[in-house]
């Protein structure tokens, strides 16, 4: 519950018809970067989380035949590898356009983004995990098979 003291001092986000507008739940034109000082992430004063703690590794795949057996392997990765992040795109076979891949944990997003034009149709993943659990030839027979 929020006292009265607060709530005189809360911003004050204007509505018509339950309509919104997406430049303020954005932040756009906020120059929050103007201030970055004032704007602790959790990054700053603490040594528990470091960039220096992750490793990351390239899979290249063939064309897949099936985008749902593709996510289902993704997160199985995550379940038991403790695998943190999958990004890329990927062929898939009879589709004109490039799949991409989201995942962070289990939670897995594809779409397609745009066709493959004159590009390669080449699939290729970027895998992200803590140091202690990149198992470069465990996650290959994953994603592989």
């Amino acid at each position: 519950m929020i006292d009265a003291e607060t709530s005189r001092r809360l911003p004050v986000i204007h509505v018509t018809d339950g309509v919104v507008d997406p430049r303020v739940l954005l932040g756009l034109n906020a120059a929050a970067e103007d201030d970055l000082a004032a704007r602790p992430s959790h990054h700053d004063g603490h040594d528990d989380h470091e960039h220096e703690d992750f490793d990351s590794l390239v899979i290249d795949l063939p064309e897949i035949p099936d985008p749902a057996d593709l996510t289902a392997r993704i997160q199985r990765l995550a379940r038991d590898q403790h695998i943190l992040r999958v990004k890329g795109h990927v062929a898939v076979a009879g589709k004109p356009m490039r799949l991409l891949v989201q995942a962070v944990g289990e939670r897995v997003r594809q779409q397609y983004d745009r066709p493959w034009a004159d590009a390669p149709r080449q699939s290729r993943l970027v895998v992200i995990a803590e140091h202690h659990h990149i198992d470069p030839a465990a996650i290959r027979a994953v994603l592989e098979a």
